[in-house]
């Protein structure tokens, strides 16, 4: 007799309700029928794409992956992953793609050794500038530069740059371009791609005391631990000729709160900042170029709103290339922060700082092979870290090709991994993924907490 069908001859409420409680004596206890905190840990355990299935298999998973619960233990235990975007100059694209290691195994590699060709499931989206006005006008505008209507949707118009990732939310700023290269500008939107929130952002001053324009040059997210509160940076000026003053000013916006406050003049070493801003400690941290041959580390520190400078690792470079320091760029392994140093014409080197702010605890943890597994030399310059993986293997971001490497520090060469699905190059950050709300990290009664819309 199946499960639920009333036996023959009985019409009585409690015999039936006793009926069915042996029936599932005889089932057994279902999964949906686990202690709460147990199934919190088992759906934790999974990738993205899977807890995205799960939410939609029953009501009961759905309010428990919904939770805040879940969401602050799912976080307290994920790892960064490469975040990647389309880099094309003719889209306006807002898809991002969460790259995960394959279920089976904690690194990138098969059993054979070699590299993946990743099927690119976890897919995300960040809003458009001006979003409301696009979906209406144009339906659906993702990875699409024109319309139904035949209206073109102009990148530099409507598509917003990624500028940092700081526990699991983006800042994202109107993009602006420098010769060929985009950097960040005005910071706009503060956006969780799990849960599809975004807070817009005030507008920014725009004048100095005397009435002067002044213009976005930096920015970045961070966290100050010690109040809880999320913090913008942005440091403005007035472009200036190389050599000169530009008179730059930093400001702050305390999300959850309405306005920026000015805090005083920036450093002068942040007008030749290097990448995005890395969030780490309770810090944003800038990696500058002092001159042609000298390189520092600019710290921000979110609780008392100063800058500070910080010593790199003991650096060889070979002094006769000019452009030795391009190969040098600054990340976050593992809660530590850490520079890929490709400069010169020895082996790349990954250096960790052990115990932050302490310059004797700079550790040469990783000496990285040139060559892929098929015995391609890779330049060693533009190499990004994203990630140091449970295998002990290491992720990187190669800026110049668009693509990225996993190297196995057991194992010798980079192995390259592709992505199904991607024609053109991309770009890519380091984020670890979070389901933690916006309405539940953002303190302030005012807030606007907005949900992107796919069409």
């Amino acid at each position: 007799m199946k499960k639920g069908r009333k036996p023959k001859g009985s019409t009585s409420g409690e015999e039936v309700n006793e009926f069915e409680d042996q029936q599932n004596q005889n089932l057994g206890i279902s999964i949906t029928d686990l202690p709460s905190p147990l199934s919190v840990d088992i759906l934790a355990r999974l990738s993205v794409k899977r807890i995205f299935i799960c939410k939609r298999v029953c009501k009961a998973w759905r309010d428990l992956i919904s939770s805040p619960e879940f969401a602050k233990f799912h976080f307290a235990r994920g790892e960064a992953f490469p975040l990647v975007r389309s880099s094309d100059p003719s889209c306006v694209s807002r898809t991002l793609y969460l790259v995960e290691p394959p279920e089976h195994c904690s690194g990138f590699d098969t059993m054979c050794g070699r590299p993946v060709k990743m099927k690119l499931d976890t897919k995300l989206i960040i809003p458009l500038h001006n979003e409301e006005l696009v979906i209406k006008s144009v339906g659906d505008a993702n990875m699409n530069p024109r319309s139904k209507g035949g209206i073109k949707l102009r990148p530099q118009d409507h598509e917003l740059n990624v500028v940092n990732s700081c526990n699991g939310f983006l800042l994202l700023s109107l993009p602006f371009k420098y010769g060929h290269v985009v950097r960040e500008s005005n910071p706009v939107m503060v956006s969780n791609p799990i849960t599809r929130e975004y807070i817009n952002l005030p507008a920014a001053i725009k004048y100095d005391e005397s009435g002067k324009l002044m213009n976005s040059m930096h920015c970045g997210l961070g966290f100050n631990p010690k109040t809880n509160q999320y913090k913008v940076i942005r440091t403005c000026g007035h472009f200036a000729r190389k050599g000169t003053d530009s008179g730059s000013v930093t400001e702050i916006h305390i999300l959850g709160t309405g306005s920026w406050k000015r805090i005083g003049n920036a450093p002068s070493t942040l007008l030749h900042k290097v990448g995005s801003p890395t969030y780490l400690n309770g810090s944003l941290h800038w990696l500058c170029r002092e001159d042609i041959i000298s390189t520092c580390i600019m710290s921000f520190d979110l609780n008392n709103e100063k800058f500070q400078s910080l010593s790199p690792p003991p650096f060889a470079p070979s002094t006769t290339s000019p452009s030795w320091n391009l190969g040098v760029t600054l990340g976050e392994l593992r809660s530590c922060l850490c520079i890929y140093d490709g400069s010169g014409f020895e082996q790349p080197k990954v250096w960790v700082m052990k115990e932050y702010g302490v310059q004797g605890s700079w550790s040469k943890e990783f000496c990285l092979s040139t060559q892929t597994v098929g015995g391609r030399c890779i330049y060693g310059l533009f190499f990004e870290p994203i990630s140091l993986l449970r295998n002990g293997a290491i992720l990187l971001f190669h800026s110049l090709r668009g693509a990225l490497f996993y190297h196995d520090t057991k194992k010798p060469g980079f192995r390259f991994l592709k992505l199904k699905g991607y024609k053109s190059f991309y770009e890519s950050i380091a984020h670890i993924p979070s389901f933690i709300s916006l309405k539940d990290a953002v303190m302030g009664d005012d807030i606007a907490v907005l949900n992107t819309k796919s069409r």
